[in-house]
């Protein structure tokens, strides 16, 4: 074996076995009832996308998640679990990597989830679109948004520690349309694994998103353990410590009024 390839190897197990996905997992909450489609669930499916169906629609709720969220999952967990939001009618929901689950490093990679969302906007133009993104994933729903010219209804977008892909890309610049942006950040990092994300340019404070909600790594979340880029679901789902605010009350209270 090539001494380099000894080394990466060794390197993967070495991540693989301090994180997590490797250890034992408490038994994983039931989905939400009346998320459509129903979550792909076992070793192989919840590693895939759930690509946004092009059905008739009152709202689409879309996750898409960071760099190693194929691996560690942890955004697909606040997928499976996070409460429905507001809606008079039928909600999808749909899942993506930040990649479009084709391993592309070097370049904006988002057509499949421009794809679908060009063609769920066709199918629904007055449908509320609802983006939600993780660290790689934050980039790259707001890359997403600049290719969208198809007509729809309201868009929301919340970017939870989001992280730039390519320095010189500008991600963090409000994509024109979208009506409401909620941002979220963990600053100081306290996990020695955000380093990754302390490496990719985290964005923490954004002047042009309507909220700014920092969860700092020196705090602890309702089970008790710090706020990390790693986990970003108590990010999405739980109080803020200073507004009692969350992710998902802020965008439900954007979109009750229409109820």
């Amino acid at each position: 074996m090539h001494p380099a390839t000894r080394t990466f190897l060794l390197s993967a197990t070495a991540f693989l076995l301090l994180t997590p996905a490797c250890q034992q997992q408490p038994q994983k909450a039931a989905p939400v009832p009346g998320i459509e489609p129903t979550p792909a669930e076992g070793i192989i499916g919840r590693r895939r996308q759930q690509p946004l169906p092009p059905q008739k629609a009152e709202m689409a709720v879309i996750f898409v998640g960071g760099f190693t969220e194929q691996v560690l999952l942890h955004f697909r967990k606040a997928y499976e679990n996070m409460p429905l939001l507001p809606c008079t009618g039928k909600q999808l929901r749909a899942y993506y990597a930040w990649d479009s689950g084709t391993g592309n490093l070097l370049f904006h990679s988002t057509w499949k989830l421009q794809r679908d969302l060009t063609a769920f906007c066709k199918l629904n133009p007055r449908a509320d679109i609802v983006l939600i993104g993780h660290s790689y994933g934050g980039s790259a729903i707001m890359d997403a948004l600049r290719h969208l010219k198809e007509p729809h209804g309201r868009i929301l977008v919340a970017t939870i520690d989001p992280v730039s892909r390519r320095k010189k890309s500008q991600p963090r610049q409000r994509p024109a349309g979208v009506d409401y942006w909620v941002n979220t950040y963990c600053y100081p990092y306290r996990n020695i694994r955000d380093g990754f994300a302390r490496a990719g340019g985290p964005w923490r404070h954004c002047e042009q998103a309507d909220v700014n909600l920092n969860f700092p790594g020196t705090r602890r979340d309702a089970d008790g353990d710090r706020y990390a880029h790693v986990y970003p679901e108590p990010m999405l789902t739980e109080p803020h410590p200073d507004t009692g605010k969350s992710v998902f009350d802020l965008l439900s209270a954007r979109l009750t009024p229409a109820l």
